[in-house]
């Protein structure tokens, strides 16, 4: 039973006694003062008792509303009498003529207040059980309520750290990305100016042999006018293909053209870009020495492996006056290892230490200047060199320097 019955029982118990009071002060019953208290009292207690049996029936939920009905009825007349016959005795609390009555009528006559009291309490004991299972429905509705707003709420947060992350990783690779594009960004515009340098020291030898075959052709010297003109084609034909290769080079990304991987015969693409520079090494009267098994291939990008050769090789004799220039294969049990080896002046220990860490960004004008090179051939064949996965190690000592490659065996 709850606090809002027991409210309820003393209000409606309290306000019997006081709905007849006027009705007994009228009859004379005031005269007697402590028999009038007294049997209010008594009505109090027996409407307070018969309060508390009718909610306790209404609780019954098993008993339909007809059999709570009669129940109720009966509880109510059965009160009335035993209170009547309990303390009528002491205090009077019924019209005086009930007691000359027979004890059948008395039963009757009690029986009927039992009914008034059930007309005034049976509602009231409905009304406040309804209102109680009403009020208990809120509470659970409400508390549903507050449930499914607890579990949407969980949802959300759930939903926002999952988004979080996910805009967190996605700024992540954003900014990964946008840190690979400024690197190509940067490979590629200085490309452009490595174009320039790498083609100057061709260009000057071509612009040497034009003087000679305009003297030549001066003077009338057929035979080795012909000599130099076929020296002359075959310049600019290299020239020709490699600025080609260049220009290639420039039109994708760098990682796009790694997609592409094909085995690569080592001696012909050695052979190849050494054949190049077959003017150039005449002018600085250098040897070129290439000792790679022709059989070896190794599974790279052509273009790409070509673009470090091209750079070797150039830098190698660029550096090499009257010397040699020694390009070698060999094998270990991982890997195959193809060594450029050149004598003459020797490279900056800066550049050699750059060259031998997994460092892929360096500044080009801080290495042009400290080895009297301009552009950034030896950038690319570093950065080339880690987007292949061909390891790269550079040493100079004494009066010759080694740039080794290395190519797993596994990629064989």
């Amino acid at each position: 039973m709850t606090r809002r019955e027991h409210i309820a029982g003393l209000i409606v118990a309290a306000s019997i006694p006081l709905f007849i009071l006027p009705a007994r002060i009228s009859e004379g019953q005031w005269n007697d003062p402590v028999n009038l208290i007294g049997s209010e009292l008594v009505i109090f207690l027996m409407s307070l008792t018969c309060w508390y049996c009718l909610v306790f029936i209404q609780h019954k939920d098993k008993l339909p509303l007809f059999a709570k009905l009669l129940f109720s009825l009966v509880c109510c007349c059965a009160l009335s009498n035993v209170f009547y016959f309990t303390f009528n005795p002491i205090f009077k609390d019924f019209p005086f003529r009930t007691a000359q009555n027979p004890l059948l009528i008395k039963i009757l006559m009690l029986s009927s207040r039992g009914i008034l009291m059930s007309v005034i309490l049976i509602p009231a004991a409905y009304y406040v059980k309804k209102e109680q299972e009403a009020r208990l429905a809120r509470l659970e509705n409400e508390q549903l309520i507050m449930e499914r707003m607890h579990f949407e709420n969980r949802l959300l947060e759930q939903a926002v750290v999952e988004r979080t992350k996910a805009l967190q990783d996605t700024l992540v690779l954003l900014q990964s990305s946008q840190n690979e594009l400024e690197h190509q960004s940067y490979i590629q515009s200085r490309l452009i100016a490595s174009i320039t340098h790498d083609i100057r020291g061709p260009f000057k030898f071509v612009v040497q042999v034009s003087e000679k075959v305009a003297h030549l052709a001066a003077n009338t010297q057929a035979i080795e006018l012909q000599s130099y003109t076929d020296e002359l084609n075959k310049s600019l034909g290299n020239m020709l293909t490699f600025v080609d290769n260049l220009l290639e080079f420039t039109k994708l990304p760098l990682k796009q053209k790694i997609s592409k991987s094909e085995n690569v015969n080592l001696f012909g693409l050695v052979r190849e870009k050494a054949s190049l520079f077959h003017g150039t090494f005449a002018a600085n009267k250098n040897a070129l020495i290439i000792d790679v098994d022709e059989k070896i291939s190794v599974k790279t990008n052509f273009n790409l492996l070509g673009i470090i050769l091209h750079n070797l090789i150039d830098n190698a004799n660029k550096h090499t006056i009257a010397g040699k220039i020694q390009i070698t294969l060999t094998t270990t049990t991982d890997s195959f290892n193809l060594k450029i080896s050149n004598s003459g002046k020797l490279i900056a220990d800066n550049i050699i230490d750059w060259i031998n860490t997994r460092q892929n960004w360096a500044d080009p004008e801080s290495i042009a200047h400290t080895n009297r090179v301009r552009g950034i051939g030896l950038v690319l064949v570093k950065e080339i060199a880690m987007l292949l996965e061909i390891g790269l190690s550079m040493r100079s000592e004494s009066s010759d320097t080694h740039v080794l490659l290395s190519f797993p065996k596994d990629e064989v």
